[in-house]
């Protein structure tokens, strides 16, 4: 449950990030090229460049046990980067857990022993271990496997572990892509990549070290209000911009149950716009309650929805009986939802309860 959990808030996360970004490549070792100038920090004999997997042909980066059942680590290091401060930055890694030098030992494939860590500094700071990767039970998988490990810095360590040994990459835990995303501040920042392993069968094997600079889109309409008041015979429905891109059309919509939605108006939006700009539509037909709701469409047809709001006419009230939700359930006036209110007279309503 924790792995979904944290899996979904990271898919969550990129889903915002990728819809509202743009991500330019501003640092990168793909271990055949060197061009971040990253390479292992000690010249250790079980750690090297091997050809047998890769995500970028040839190599990829790789630490193996030699069986001793000693701590066998290195850092894989990634030097420091001059970032522009104002913006956020990611980092992204591919990652797989093997067995190819001794793949018919007994201690084959990741324990939780083993594991990787990325450790962000920044300004030259000291190194921090923000996100690890852990193995579990002589678990493997390759680069095919399609899970997500993710956060954004805290400056504290999330731990992503499968949740058991054997091939890992058709079950959703085999932690292939890695990204820690680093939010605006720093000026400098360089990545460590410290790998560890202990017995004859374990190893990790890296590939694609990449820093990314994210620099947010701007909205297509940046709307500062959408209100509704009671004036005389109609309901005055406004909304204003404080400026627009590409911005083709409004269209209103209204209802009397906050379910069921009718268009009442379409206007034309200003298309390019810098200064503000207010819209409103006079709605005769209202009822006690009544809800509005805004969509506004870009000239590629791309729309985004604003509201529900609602406006309340404290006329001809009746003595209420009691309220119900959608199941039959009592309910108060505190209930956040759609409501049956059901009144003396033997009369009801539905109404959408906010």
């Amino acid at each position: 449950m924790k792995n979904f959990i944290l899996t979904f808030i990271f898919l969550l996360f990129s889903g915002i990030c990728n819809s509202q970004n743009t991500e330019t490549l501003i640092a990168s070792d793909y271990v055949e090229s060197f061009d971040w100038a990253g390479a292992w920090y000690f010249n250790v004999p079980t750690t090297g460049y091997f050809t047998n997997l890769s995500v970028s042909s040839p190599t990829s980066a790789v630490i193996y046990g030699s069986g001793n059942n000693a701590r066998e680590e290195d850092w894989y290091s990634l030097p420091s980067v001059t970032v522009d401060s104002g913006k956020d930055h990611i980092f992204r890694m591919r990652l797989a857990a093997q067995k190819i030098t001794s793949p018919t030992a007994s201690t084959a494939g990741l324990d939780g022993g083993d594991y990787v860590d990325i450790q962000l500094s920044k300004d030259g700071g000291g190194f921090v271990s923000e996100l690890r990767v852990k193995g579990f039970s002589n678990a493997t998988w390759d680069y095919s496997s399609t899970a997500t490990a993710g956060k954004i810095s805290t400056g504290s360590l999330t731990t992503f572990q499968p949740s058991s040994g054997g091939d890992r990459n058709d079950t959703g835990d085999g932690y292939s892509y890695i990204e820690l995303y680093i939010p605006g501040g720093p000026s400098q920042i360089a990545i460590d990549v410290y790998a560890r392993v202990t017995r004859s069968g374990e190893e990790w094997w890296m590939d694609n070290f990449e820093l990314y600079e994210v620099t947010p889109n701007s909205l297509p309409v940046e709307l500062s209000s959408f209100e509704s008041e009671p004036i005389d015979n109609y309901n005055m429905v406004t909304w204003v911009t404080e400026s627009e891109q590409n911005s083709d059309y409004f269209m209103l919509e209204s209802s009397f149950d906050g379910e069921v939605w009718t268009v009442i108006n379409v206007q034309d939006a200003a298309g390019m716009s810098v200064s503000k700009i207010a819209y409103n539509y006079y709605d005769d037909r209202f009822g006690e309650t009544s809800y509005y709701r805004l969509v506004q469409y870009d000239i590629d047809g791309k729309n985004e929805t604003y509201g529900p709001i609602y406006v309340t006419r404290n006329y001809n009230k009746k003595p209420i009986y009691k309220r119900v939700n959608l199941s039959g359930q009592e309910v108060d006036e505190n209930y956040k939802g759609i409501i049956i209110i059901m009144y003396q007279d033997g009369t009801s309503e539905k109404v959408y309860n906010r």
